[in-house]
């Protein structure tokens, strides 16, 4: 089976290293993360297992590695649906992806385009990253 094209439509996009501090202090804050924009907005997530991931149908999710610093890498952006998002779970888990960050904030399907945009958006500014082909996101939505 080919990899999906989303794999490797992206350069790098790092999750922050630090918990929100809004949850400083409370047992589960390691479990969120944040992740940037092309805008400079920040997204919250949650991080779940990758088979989790396909318990939010619908949600945006950023299949993710993890380095030996804790360090949060992108492998894949997409809607938690469909064929595309199972064939990015199989290829993310073969590249060593552990990870399924949910931004579960984004209400309606206009909002979680503009978050799967920015997000995008911010792995196209890596200079080696090529653009994402049009129509991605509203594949992945009527998927």
């Amino acid at each position: 089976m080919s990899a999906p094209a989303d794999i490797s439509e992206f350069g790098s996009l790092t999750a922050s290293t630090d918990v929100p501090s809004v949850l400083q202090g409370i047992s589960f804050a390691t479990e969120f993360r944040h992740w940037f924009g092309a805008s400079g907005r920040k997204y919250l997530t949650r991080a779940f297992s990758l088979d989790a991931a396909a318990e939010f149908p619908g949600a945006p999710v950023i299949l993710a590695c993890v380095d030996e610093d804790g360090r949060r890498e992108a492998v894949w952006i997409g809607i938690a649906v469909g064929r595309r998002f199972e064939e990015a779970l199989e290829t993310a888990r073969a590249i060593g992806a552990t990870e399924a960050h949910v931004h579960l904030v984004a209400n309606g399907a206009l909002a979680r385009v503009k978050v799967l945009r920015d997000l995008r958006d911010a792995m196209r500014r890596v200079p080696c990253a090529p653009e994402v082909r049009d129509g991605g996101i509203e594949r992945d939505i009527a998927a």
